[in-house]
């Protein structure tokens, strides 16, 4: 049986990953997160995933103007959660490398050596304009930026003291004890797919976050980032999320995606393409085409029939497919039960380890 990893994309952004004012509309309360990170844990998934986001895109729906921290939320989830790893987004422009490491190595402690790093070398560097902390042309040399920063992370994590003088840092006789539980180091996470952003994640995170509109798309991105992993003398995982919409049969979950369709929040839509870049940036046209043409952000959006359901996912995991699937839903309360219930298992009769708790 090909094991893989099964994890919840938290909502931490009001309204989850749907820019509609047809789907469900609610805020992400800690309630809410530490409800499904015990459910999540209770039904047999890996790991939970969070992002960072500091300003949103209004609109109707006001989407992503009310957010959680992800350290804080997953720091609260490592004492309230026994099992799942926690995984906590980082941008290196907001965190000095000697702070994350002393959060990266606290939170290791308070979850018994289950946690991981998202680094986000800044997908919208609008966000981050409202600050000031950006530094000049940043956007130029933001992954010589990024390694840096992690090359300092390493070293306190690992290192009784450290003398650093880079281009971006300095550190004199720096240290930072107690070092993380995790050994060698915590887990880490990148989702960069420009040039740049592969070759980055090859060389230093352990799994790699994909997002394409195709089986097909995602699976040729997985074997290519496998294969400069491999250059890199490394072996890497890779992962995608997808927001799941599972119905009864197939025409009761594509009319229930259409429903979202019909609200999509053009108000936000045009926010969230002026903050990726606009026009001068082909990468932010083409994240801005699937939005639209799926009301979702953040990933493809699969909708079907319990068994439809399992059937992609399975063309997308075996072999040498995906190894890691994070998953969104319109009510998550619901569907990570309804997940749990009926998709799951129809993975496992073909061969597929999915919420099979391991150690």
């Amino acid at each position: 049986m090909k094991p893989i990893d099964v994890g919840i994309f938290l909502p931490i952004g009001n309204n989850g990953y749907l820019l509609s004012a047809t789907s469900p509309q609610y805020m992400p309360t800690w309630t809410l997160q530490r409800d499904l990170g015990v459910a999540a844990e209770a039904l047999g998934y890996d790991f939970l995933f969070s992002m960072s986001k500091w300003r949103g895109f209004g609109g109707a729906t006001r989407f992503w103007d009310f957010t959680l921290d992800s350290v804080s939320v997953m720091t609260a989830l490592a004492a309230s959660t026994r099992r799942l790893r926690l995984i906590a987004t980082m941008s290196p422009p907001l965190l000095h490398p000697v702070v994350a490491a002393k959060m990266a190595a606290t939170i290791d402690e308070i979850s018994g050596g289950r946690f991981g790093i998202n680094i986000v070398t800044g997908s919208s560097l609008a966000e981050y304009d409202q600050m000031d902390v950006l530094p000049r042309d940043y956007d130029s040399y933001r992954y010589a930026y990024a390694a840096e920063w992690l090359t300092v992370v390493k070293r306190l994590w690992t290192e009784a003291s450290v003398d650093f003088d880079g281009q971006f840092f300095h550190l004199r006789d720096c240290v930072s004890d107690p070092k993380p539980l995790q050994t060698p180091r915590p887990f880490l996470v990148c989702a960069g797919v420009s040039e740049q952003g592969f070759h980055f994640t090859a060389a230093e995170a352990d799994c790699s976050f994909l997002t394409a509109r195709t089986v097909p798309e995602t699976r040729a991105l997985s074997n290519r980032m496998k294969q400069i992993a491999r250059e890199h003398g490394r072996a890497i995982k890779t992962a995608t999320p997808m927001l799941l919409i599972i119905g009864e049969t197939d025409a009761d979950a594509r009319a229930e995606h259409q429903h979202y369709v019909q609200g999509l929040d053009r108000g936000a839509i045009d926010r969230l393409y002026a903050s990726y870049g606009g026009s001068s940036r082909p990468s932010a046209q083409a994240r801005i085409d699937r939005t639209i043409s799926s009301a979702a952000f953040g990933g493809q959006v699969i909708s079907g029939s319990a068994e439809t359901l399992a059937n992609h996912i399975g063309f997308l995991v075996e072999g040498d497919g995906i190894d890691t699937i994070l998953l969104m839903f319109p009510d998550y309360r619901s569907g990570i039960q309804m997940f749990a219930e009926r998709v799951a298992p129809l993975l496992r009769e073909r061969g597929i380890g999915a919420l099979t708790v391991r150690p």
